[in-house]
């Protein structure tokens, strides 16, 4: 059996979480209110963080709606950033190679 590493992320419960990295598919469901979900990995400062672009490198991973983004991630610390959306629950889980 194949294990894929998964992590919910919520409103209540944003992160940070620990990522092996590789590749990845990053989704959410909200109330979106006219706002949006970002995933934001940490800088190499361990203060800061910074929303990462997905697998085309055209945008950043910013959902203002139900969708599935791909991004690649390297190993480290990411979160949710959530700006007025509500009732958050989103999925970053591995893509097996």
């Amino acid at each position: 059996m194949n294990v894929t590493e998964a992590v919910t992320l919520t409103t209540a419960a944003p992160g940070p979480v620990k990522l092996r990295g590789g590749r990845y598919l990053f989704g959410a469901a909200a109330t979106w209110n006219g706002g949006s979900v970002e995933l934001q990995g940490m800088l190499p400062d361990n203060a800061s963080y910074a929303t990462v672009p997905i697998v085309t490198g055209a945008a950043l991973a910013v959902l203002t709606g139900p969708a599935w983004l791909l991004v690649d991630l390297s190993p480290g610390q990411y979160r949710l950033q959530i700006i007025t959306a509500a009732s958050v629950t989103a999925t970053v889980a591995a893509v097996p190679s």
